[in-house]
C-alpha cells in the first residue's frame, strides 16, 4: 500500500474507527526481510557501513531482530557487507583524510561496531609515524609564532590527534633538524 492510497485511507479509518478492546491490524503491514533488505541497500548507497551499524539503523526503522538478521545475512552473501573490507577503507580514508593516531583510529573503528579481531587486522600495517608525520608536516605550514611556540603548538595537535609519545617526540625531531 503506498502512502496516501485509498486502501491504506480505509485501513486507517477502520483502524481508528475499532473499538479499543478488539483486535486491530497494526496501521502499516508487518516488514519484510525484503523491506529490510531494500532499506539497507539505500543506506549502502552513499557509504559503507559496518554489520553494526546496519542492524542499528534498522532497528531505528522498527525492524524485528528476525527480519534484520535475514536481511543482514542476505546482505552478505551477496557481498554488500563485508566488516573486514569496511574497517579497511576507514583506515584508507582516514590516512588520506585526517591522519591520526593508532589508539584514536581503534577507538574511532569500535564506534562503529567493529570487532577486536577485525580492528587488529586493519591496523596491522598501519603506518603511525608516516601519518604523524604527514599531519604535523601540515599542520606546520599554518603555524606562526616563535619556534618554540610552533613546537609546543604541534606538539599538542599531534597528541590530541591520538599519536603515542614517542611518535612525536621522533617527529619533531625530524622537523626542527629538516628546518
Amino acid at each position: 500500500m503506498q502512502p496516501g492510497s485509498p486502501e491504506r485511507r480505509i485501513r486507517l479509518r477502520q483502524t481508528l474507527d475499532a473499538p479499543p478492546n478488539q483486535d486491530t491490524p497494526p496501521l502499516m503491514p508487518d516488514k519484510t526481510v525484503q523491506d529490510a533488505v531494500r532499506d539497507s541497500i539505500k543506506l549502502l548507497g552513499p557509504r559503507a557501513h559496518s554489520r553494526a551499524e546496519l542492524v542499528a539503523k534498522l532497528r531505528k526503522k522498527g525492524f524485528e531482530n528476525d527480519t534484520i538478521d535475514e536481511a543482514i545475512l542476505k546482505l552478505e552473501s551477496l557481498g554488500l557487507i563485508d566488516d573486514r573490507s569496511f574497517a579497511a577503507g576507514c583506515v584508507e580514508s582516514l590516512a588520506r583524510r585526517r591522519p591520526e593516531g593508532q589508539r584514536k583510529a581503534k577507538v574511532r573503528l569500535m564506534r562503529k561496531g567493529l570487532s577486536e579481531e577485525v580492528i587488529e587486522d586493519a591496523l596491522r600495517n598501519y603506518d603511525a609515524p608516516g601519518m604523524c608525520l604527514a599531519a604535523a608536516e601540515k599542520k606546520m605550514r599554518s603555524l606562526s609564532g616563535t619556534p618554540e611556540t610552533k613546537q609546543k603548538k604541534l606538539i599538542t595537535f599531534l597528541r590530541n590527534r591520538g599519536f603515542d609519545w614517542s611518535t612525536i617526540r621522533e617527529t619533531v625531531e625530524k622537523l626542527t633538524s629538516d628546518g
